[in-house]
């Protein structure tokens, strides 16, 4: 729970305050380092373990990094010289969550990095002779004379994948750096290289299941352990299904005291008698959060504000009311399950492999193609949707699908499923699931911990045979080994059901009048992106052709209000605090 910032060049007096600023619910202390056209910004939570207690100063050097190495350190930001000259490991092993810059005087060189799987988040832009970096989007936009105008090709994108993937940000100019890359600033360029990179091993010993499932087993132990940092007491979001239960199985073996929470969402409540018989299994305290439509109405402005890019998923705003109420309770730390899909073969990818088997059915491009229609937003309705102007500014369809190729055409995997699951720890995990969880907790000032997307555990998991992860139609299936004498049988062979939150019927519910400020006629007009009789019929109930399930209503029109009200927000508010989205 921390944010960072700075620059490299000629910047105005006062820059590093102004670009803090927008963060102060990432910490109660500031911390500044200025020399000669260089400057770095450091807010944290004073009295946490495992981060950085200051900017580190060393001679001719500087270096600030928020966020937590796994396993922890005493200060990131003092280990940061040492790892980036390739001293002790150098960035071989680097895991945890964590955004970091390091400044060279001598060589008048700056080095700017990412955890490997995008945790923390960074972004740089340049502006007026001056290079600029920080952890998140509204930093930038407090610099003053920006110019800020809405990159329509970065909206395109996210109105197919529900995020922004990529480099990509929804503002023109501005660019992320990518999870597990280091970028080095030098001379007025940028140069850009990956420090972790995921690759298929398949290791002939792990082909016998009872060596499989002790590695997993292991390492997931290993993972809770090394992302425990001395905390007398932890949260922990217990959906009742199989990763979130499996953490609190091994938080309750590395002798953790547990606190979890889980959304409750009244008769529409999936998996409540999932996480209340892990509770009582394991012994652990659980504690229901009702939410419905009415309570994201209220938050909204601020939910979006916090999110800081747009996120189409409607989770976020259940997720922001849970993280609220674990704060409140005094948590300062909580973990999550999030990662087993991505990396142990999960439900979505079935889909992909009948596509792959029958792959003469569909044409070619049928694996492109089937992932973005995954993502069930509006991929292939886009002359519905989009206005002609909006239509003419996007360009083709190659777009999106160069988002795919590196993964699904990967020469790092040999295996159909390793590639997807490349594609998925990429986009889905990445770019969405970590940046989202890492928000929506740090919003309230809590430090969200995410031990399945740990860095030796994914290595194990490409180099595990693709039957240990899918096996037949059992997707997980090493993961549910290692835990089925731990947890109830019906949690570990439950099918997959997620986390179902009862949009459709709260769209046109408690959130209808915040819907209609949104995507009625006149903010549609105003904008001039979307189709009015279009949006109109989803708005009034109405499904897009062969799809039958009734929450796809409602994850279309969330959508589309998130995308609406991230531009009120940040593209004609510059990113400032919002007093309401209407």
């Amino acid at each position: 729970m921390s944010g960072i910032c700075g620059y490299v060049g000629s910047a105005p007096p006062g820059i590093l305050d102004a670009m803090l600023a927008p963060i102060d619910y990432r910490g109660d202390r500031n911390d500044l380092f200025e020399a000669d056209r260089v400057g770095l910004g450091y807010r944290w939570w004073g009295g946490r373990p495992g981060k950085s207690p200051r900017i580190y100063r060393g001679p001719e050097v500087a270096a600030v990094c928020a966020g937590t190495f796994a396993p922890h350190v005493d200060s990131p930001a003092m280990a940061l010289p040492v790892l980036l000259r390739g001293e002790v490991g150098g960035l071989d092993k680097l895991d945890g969550a964590f955004a970091g810059a390091c400044w060279d005087g001598q060589r008048r060189q700056l080095k700017l990095l990412r955890d490997p799987f995008g945790v923390r988040s960074l972004y740089y832009v340049w502006h007026a002779g001056v290079f600029y970096f920080a952890s998140e989007l509204k930093q930038l936009l407090a610099i003053p004379g920006l110019p800020i105008a809405l990159d329509r090709v970065a909206l395109h994108k996210f109105l197919t994948f529900s995020f922004v993937p990529g480099e990509d940000v929804p503002v023109v100019g501005v660019r992320r750096i990518l999870p597990g890359h280091v970028a080095t600033w030098s001379d007025g360029h940028l140069q850009i290289t990956p420090y972790a990179v995921l690759r298929e091993d398949l290791d002939p010993a792990l082909q016998d299941k009872r060596q499989a499932v002790r590695r997993v087993r292991t390492l997931c132990r290993e993972a809770v352990r090394k992302r425990l940092h001395g905390e007398s007491r932890v949260g922990l979001y217990l959906s009742g299904g199989l990763d979130s239960s499996g953490i609190a199985v091994w938080l309750k073996e590395a002798g953790a005291e547990v606190q979890a929470w889980s959304l409750d969402f009244g008769a529409a409540s999936v998996e409540k008698d999932q996480a209340r018989a892990v509770a009582d299994r394991l012994g652990i305290a659980l504690q229901f959060h009702p939410v419905d439509g009415a309570d994201v109405a209220r938050i909204l402005p601020d939910l979006v504000w916090k999110l800081d890019l747009p996120f189409g998923d409607p989770v976020t705003g259940p997720q922001y009311l849970l993280g609220r109420a674990a704060r409140a309770s005094g948590l300062e730390v909580v973990f999550n399950g999030e990662g087993g899909d991505q990396l142990f073969g999960g439900w979505t990818n079935k889909p992909m492999i009948t596509a792959q088997l029958y792959a003469s059915m569909y044409g070619d491009d049928s694996r492109e193609e089937l992932y973005l229609r995954s993502y069930h937003r509006f991929y292939g309705l886009e002359e519905k949707l989009y206005t002609p102007e909006f239509r003419a500014a996007v360009g083709t369809p190659g777009q999106r699908r160069a988002h795919l190729k590196p993964y699904l055409e990967s020469d790092l995997a040999t295996t159909f499923l390793n590639r997807l699951r490349f594609a998925d720890l990429a986009l889905k995990g990445s770019q969405n699931i970590l940046p989202r969880a890492e928000r929506m907790s740090n919003g309230w000032g809590l430090d969200v911990r995410v031990p399945l997307f740990d860095r030796a555990l994914a290595t194990t998991s490409f180099q595990l045979p693709p039957q240990m992860k899918l096996n037949g139609a059992c997707e997980k299936y090493v993961l549910k080994l290692a835990l089925k004498k731990s947890l109830p049988p019906e949690v570990v062979w439950r099918r997959k059901f997620g986390m179902s939150v009862p949009i459709t019927d709260w769209v046109v519910g408690p959130l209808a009048t915040t819907m209609a400020d949104l995507l009625g006629p006149d903010s549609l007009a105003r904008r001039g992106l979307f189709r009015p009789e279009f949006v109109a019929h989803l708005r009034g109930g109405g499904n897009v052709p062969n799809e039958v399930r009734k929450r796809r209503i409602g994850e279309r029109l969330w959508t589309l209000a998130m995308a609406e009200a991230w531009m009120r927000v940040f593209i004609d508010g510059r990113g400032q605090r919002p007093g309401g989205i209407g």
